[in-house]
């Protein structure tokens, strides 16, 4: 072949090449590329109604607490519709008030167990048939590209009314959407197109008190990684990105707790000693190599539901509880941890625990790590800024003021950071060693989903509606 005929070849094989690689995704699973809330680059508006800076908002059918994801000029999120009315959730923590006002009129702990569950539960029995959907909308028009039914039947466990049965985020690769509805109705994979590629499905398993499931899948590499914790079973499992067949499934095992549900989703930990995949679980928090190969684990943690994070070779992990200060640890864990470095009693740090901190974690959102700080609030408002270099308390602060109560995780940009609270309401500060408000921007309508930044445009999720937020 003559060299302009093989240099001509070689250009149209690389561009092949080229043309064959999806896209990065702008915001591809829960809390962004990073897996922090980071969109650094982004000029998003300090103040939005209904009304202004609003490029579009949109309808969606049914319920769910999935947070958007983008890729390209596509968001995508889930839901669940039913022809029966879903019990309603309300804001707030649902706390011992309640407990000890029944146990006040001399009740059975059987008997307030029973009327807890009645008030805050739906459980299958007073449930529809569900329609369990994923949409596809254009994330510059706000219109619908396709819409597609992933499953269609009763329920197989029950929800916490706060929860929905589509809680968990969807991931997207720019290749193919990852779906999941929990380990109780499935995993599936759809093409950008909204062509199903595979699904996954497993056996039922019980979640404990019914509160419904929320952990939401990673991709990382050509693999799929859905942590399946319930009080049944507990494993984490590696699949297949293209066809869904299993790789490797770990155990976990001897965790030190009674109940063994989780929530919170893995992060891929990529530090300068290697790849990891951290998870949170009742009880403990637990590393595992890309093999599936446990590589560390830190006990005596509580309610696994805020998600780690790392910034370099420092994780940042911890778990909360619905009230108070007690049982609220938060560690700061350097690479290259081995065997169990759970800290020893009064410890507060040891050879890879750089620091911790006994009572800072939030709840249910996750931190945020920004600007040499880490801000941790909880679902009553209060939130605690430590340095991420030493856990050292910068300062303490009730976000927005008295009332406001936090289920999604915050986001950031290189000079704000947003708290979108329960009520629709998302409060805009200012980084910094003091606490600066900047705005409270109310959309009206309960909010439990965590925002998505695409460019310069924040999308934000409320209980029935999709917005594209942009100046």
């Amino acid at each position: 072949m003559p060299w302009m005929m093989r240099l001509v070849a070689g250009a149209g094989l690389m561009a092949a090449a080229v043309a064959a690689v999806a896209p990065v995704p702008e915001w591809p699973g829960f809390r962004g590329p990073g897996m922090d809330g980071l969109a650094m680059a982004a000029h998003l508006p300090d103040r939005w109604s209904k009304t202004t800076n609003v490029k579009w908002a949109i309808d969606v059918p049914g319920r769910g607490w999935s947070s958007p994801v983008v890729s390209g000029n596509t968001v995508f999120v889930t839901s669940a519709i039913s022809s029966r009315p879903f019990k309603q959730p309300t804001p707030g923590i649902y706390g011992n008030d309640f407990i000890a006002e029944l146990r006040a009129q001399g009740l059975s702990s059987a008997e307030v167990n029973k009327r807890l569950r009645a008030r805050d539960n739906e459980v299958p029995e007073e449930s529809d048939e569900i329609r369990y959907m994923v949409y596809a909308f254009d994330a510059v028009t706000g219109a619908l590209k396709w819409e597609r039914e992933a499953h269609k039947g009763l329920p197989f466990g029950g929800r916490h009314r706060k929860n929905t049965y589509a809680s968990e985020t969807p991931f997207t690769d720019g290749e193919r959407v990852y779906v999941s509805f929990g380990l109780n109705i499935g995993l599936f994979a759809y093409t950008l197109d909204g062509d199903l590629a595979w699904k996954r499905t497993w056996p039922p398993q019980p979640i404990y008190l019914d509160f419904g499931t929320g952990t939401s899948p990673i991709v990382h590499d050509g693999r799929v990684y859905l942590l399946q914790d319930s009080e049944k079973e507990c494993y984490l499992t590696a699949l297949d990105a293209k066809t869904g067949t299993d790789v490797w499934r770990a155990e976990r095992k001897d965790k030190g707790w009674q109940r063994t549900s989780a929530w919170s989703t893995p992060l891929i930990w990529k530090n300068s000693r290697r790849t990891e995949i951290v998870t949170t679980g009742h009880g403990f928090i637990m590393s595992y190599g890309l093999d599936g190969t446990e590589l560390w684990r830190l006990g005596k943690t509580f309610m696994p539901l805020m998600s780690p994070l790392a910034v370099g070779d420092v994780l940042y992990a911890g778990t909360g509880a619905q009230e108070g200060d007690a049982a609220r640890p938060f560690f700061a864990i350097k690479a290259g941890a081995t065997g169990d470095i759970t800290l020893a009693p009064d410890a507060t740090s040891n050879e890879f625990v750089l620091w911790s901190h006994p009572r800072a974690s939030g709840y249910t959102p996750s931190a945020l790590v920004h600007q040499g700080r880490v801000y941790l609030v909880h679902d009553t408002g209060i939130m605690v800024v430590v340095a991420a270099d030493t856990g050292r308390e910068i300062y303490k602060a009730r976000v927005g003021g008295v009332g406001h109560t936090f289920s999604a995780s915050p986001i950031a940009t290189a000079d704000r950071i947003y708290f979108p609270d329960e009520e629709g309401v998302t409060i805009v500060i200012a980084p910094g060693d003091e606490y600066r408000e900047i705005a409270q921007n109310d959309l009206g309508e309960m909010m439990l989903a965590s925002p998505a930044i695409a460019g310069n445009s924040l999308f934000i999720r409320t209980a029935q509606k999709l917005y594209r937020i942009q100046q």
